[in-house]
């Protein structure tokens, strides 16, 4: 049995406003809410110590009680989140105690199916080099636009991925690099935590994405969700 030495964070002090202003953490996928369904991912792990989640400080108790029936013996922290940024949750959730073991993985609250191979793959990776995210190559054409939507440029996909999660660290390694980003005082958005890291210095990996690890922004992709989940995505968790 693997030794538990990652503890996971879900940031979730969002608001749903692409969503219709709406908890979507809380709409039910086939018979779990979204919220969960992506706890359940990790607390079926042997490898997984301790779950923590930054939220609004509205929903601390409403997330408590709503994730006691998937927790399986893992110890929950509920923490405030941030208000402005979502890695001002990270950050709080990183440092407030919780987090013991020597590796952390941050994971989207609002993806619910990620399979457990992209799990098995950045944790092992993380483990090894220190710093991993899981990444998707881009398919599509990209189009760079101006302010009044006329098209300029179109961008080479090739070397170009989108991100996933869980983005997984050493925890010393992340907390090193929020203290960076924190004393510098940031001044461009930071839209994900490889980006800390990589903003400090530090070299993160990648490992392989899916399809199927798919996020819940708006109100179309929770059908799409529901599909996934009946063709089979999502059965193991």
């Amino acid at each position: 049995m693997d030794a538990p030495d990652f503890t996971v964070i879900f940031p979730a002090a969002g608001n749903s406003r692409r969503y219709g202003g709406a908890d979507k953490l809380l709409a039910d996928l086939g018979g779990w809410s979204v919220l969960q369904r992506a706890v359940r991912l990790f607390t079926q792990r042997a490898d997984v110590a301790d779950i923590v989640v930054a939220t609004g400080a509205d929903r601390l108790e409403a997330y408590r009680r709503h994730l006691a029936p998937v927790l399986k013996g893992k110890r929950l922290t509920v923490v405030v989140g941030g208000r402005q940024a979502r890695w001002e949750s990270v950050y709080l959730a990183l440092t407030n105690g919780a987090v013991a073991t020597a590796y952390v993985a941050v994971h989207d609250a609002a993806r619910p199916l990620t399979p457990p191979a992209v799990i098995d793959a950045v944790f092992a990776v993380a483990r090894q080099h220190g710093a991993a995210v899981p990444l998707l190559p881009e398919a599509a054409t990209l189009k760079r636009v101006d302010d009044r939507g006329l098209v300029r440029q179109t961008v080479d996909r090739d070397g170009l991925f989108q991100a996933q999660t869980p983005q997984c660290f050493r925890a010393a390694l992340l907390r090193e690099a929020f203290e960076k980003l924190r004393a510098a005082g940031p001044t461009t958005a930071v839209t994900d935590d490889a980006q800390v890291v990589e903003n400090a210095g530090g070299e993160v990996m990648g490992t392989p994405g899916s399809p199927v690890n798919i996020k819940i922004t708006t109100l179309d992709d929770l059908p799409l969700a529901e599909a996934l989940l009946q063709a089979g995505a999502g059965r193991s968790s």
